[in-house]
C-alpha cells in the first residue's frame, strides 16, 4: 500500500523484485567465485611454502657439497704437497745412490789409471 502512494504499481514492484533476485543471484555467484579464488590462493600459498622448503633443503645440500668440495680440494693440495716431497726424496736417494756407486767404482778407476801410467 505504501508503494502505491508513491506511484509504484504492481508491475514495477515485480520488476524491482526480479532485479533484486538477479542481483542476489549474481552476488551469490560472485561470493562462490571468491570462495574458489580464496581456495586456489590457499593452494598456491601451500605449494609456494613447499617450494620454499625444498629450496631451503637444496640450498643446505649445496652448502654441504661446497664444504665437502673444499675439504677435497684441501686434501688434494696436501696430497700434491706430499707427492712433491716424495719426488724430492726420491731424487735425493737417486743422487746419493749415484754418488755411492761412483765411490764404489773409485778404486777400480784408480787401479785403471795406475795401470795406464805404468
Amino acid at each position: 500500500m505504501e508503494y502505491l502512494r508513491f506511484g509504484m504499481g504492481n508491475e514495477s514492484l515485480r520488476w524491482m523484485n526480479e532485479s533484486l533476485r538477479w542481483m542476489n543471484e549474481s552476488l551469490r555467484w560472485m561470493n562462490e567465485s571468491l570462495r574458489w579464488m580464496n581456495e586456489s590462493l590457499r593452494w598456491m600459498n601451500e605449494s609456494l611454502r613447499w617450494m620454499n622448503e625444498s629450496l631451503r633443503w637444496m640450498n643446505e645440500s649445496l652448502r654441504w657439497m661446497n664444504e665437502s668440495l673444499r675439504w677435497m680440494n684441501e686434501s688434494l693440495r696436501w696430497m700434491n704437497e706430499s707427492l712433491r716431497w716424495m719426488n724430492d726424496s726420491l731424487r735425493w736417494m737417486n743422487d746419493s745412490l749415484r754418488w755411492m756407486l761412483q765411490l764404489l767404482n773409485l778404486p777400480h778407476l784408480l787401479w785403471r789409471s795406475i795401470n795406464l801410467t805404468m
